[in-house]
């Protein structure tokens, strides 16, 4: 019955009141899912800021204990390249918008090209992130391919990263559709809900 009720008065009203009705919700339900959303980027940004410092002086070492010219090259590379995903991320969600927009309008602007950002990141993940990483751990087994003992031992941690890589990729991508996209509709919802409100105040 209070259901039954609710629609007739929700039927009832102004199409400008049901406009307004349909924004406040709408803006709810995306904070939460922003939240929520930034809280997972932030973390994601924390472990891989945590990787880089451990990776870098471990690699740095290696250049300098292990013997072999193309391992020492490999290990200078790996610690640049975690250097750069640092970089790469922090470029990245620098594109958060703030606290201080002149408008909700352009705050939903801003968070929209965020989206559109951290999309673009994890459909590229390929390019920046593994193919690098495999290519340079390549290299530095590649080192050892001198030593006959190690060749399987090689072989195996080859295989085990490529796959481990094929892994990550598609997490990423799956990332991208499930949890990116959704929230870029109902982004582009609002802003259209957002701007049909503006020509009622007009």
């Amino acid at each position: 019955m209070i259901e039954d009720e609710l629609t007739r008065i929700w039927k009832s009203s102004p199409n400008q009141e049901r406009v307004k009705f349909r924004k406040s919700r709408l803006m709810l339900e995306l904070q939460s899912s922003l939240d929520r959303f930034h809280r997972a980027i932030r973390n994601r940004d924390l472990i891989e800021t945590i990787a880089a410092i451990v990776v870098v002086p471990i690699f740095a070492c290696c250049a300098f204990v292990i013997p072999y010219t193309l391992t020492k090259i490999a290990s200078v590379l790996i610690g640049v390249w975690a250097v750069y995903v640092i970089v790469h991320l922090r470029k990245a969600r620098s594109h958060k918008p703030g606290s201080f927009t002149t408008s909700y309008q352009e705050y939903l602007y801003k968070t929209r090209d965020y989206l559109i950002v951290q999309k673009k990141l994890l459909d590229t993940i390929l390019y920046w992130y593994l193919l690098p990483g495999f290519i340079l751990m390549l290299l530095f087994l590649g080192g050892f391919a001198g030593i006959p003992e190690k060749h399987d031992h090689l072989v195996r941690t080859a295989v085990g990263a490529f796959v481990l890589g094929v892994l990550v990729y598609y997490i990423n991508r799956r990332a991208a559709r499930k949890h990116i996209a959704p929230r870029l509709e109902k982004v582009n919802e609002l802003i259209s809900v957002v701007e049909q409100t503006s020509t009622f105040d007009a």
